[in-house]
């Protein structure tokens, strides 16, 4: 990827003055792609380091079997009553769930939106984008009453097996890398590939 033509301090200030006028705080996701030296650029300017994020695949080569447990319910993307579980179980205020709310809208490819029930109540859930080949996995939570039961483990079973019957080849996520309960969960799924690690700078 190339990286431009304006310098890269005339490259941040641009980003700043957008925030600003959306009176956002100005945060950088950096990836391997990002320029060399903005990592310390943002420092110098007072930026703190959070975030640290692995991004992982797994190759849909083999057969999934579907896992064993109880009923995974499917919702659409418009359901109130999903997005107000997925909330519950993730922690999303009311900023987030508007944000969560509107991207669902902008999202033009296949989702998957997944929940377990106790009673009338969702438990589990996870949420899936589906590309014709690679199928990406998000919001997975379950409510602590009901956590080591396998459930997390059973929704992505059941969405796995539909997308490598789709023809999916691949499916990946984004883990927090101080989250050791989590990437180990993630290497029972399958997912143990690192495709690369990224991170943020913000100020606070």
């Amino acid at each position: 990827m190339a990286s431009g033509t304006l310098p890269l301090e005339e490259k941040i200030d641009y980003c700043e003055a957008a925030y600003r006028q959306e009176k956002q705080p100005c945060h950088f996701r950096l990836t391997p792609l990002a320029d060399d030296g903005i990592d310390a650029a943002l420092a110098s300017r007072g930026y703190g380091y959070f975030g640290e994020t692995e991004v992982r695949l797994r190759a849909l080569d083999a057969a999934i079997r579907p896992g064993q447990g109880p009923k995974v319910h499917t919702y659409d993307r418009d359901s109130f009553f999903w997005r107000r579980g997925v909330a519950a179980l993730t922690g999303q205020d009311k900023i987030k769930q508007a944000v969560f709310r509107e991207m669902l809208t902008l999202i033009d490819l296949e989702i998957h939106a997944l929940a377990i029930l106790c009673g009338k109540e969702i438990v589990a859930c996870g949420f899936g984008v589906q590309s014709p080949k690679l199928l990406g996995l998000f919001e997975f939570a379950v409510h602590p009453d009901f956590r080591r039961r396998g459930f997390a483990a059973h929704i992505v079973q059941h969405m796995l097996t539909k997308a490598q019957s789709s023809g999916v080849s691949h499916a990946y996520l984004q883990v927090v890398a101080e989250n050791e309960i989590g990437k180990a969960f993630w290497e029972q799924i399958g997912l143990k590939e690192t495709l690369y690690r990224y991170h943020y700078r913000t100020k606070s």
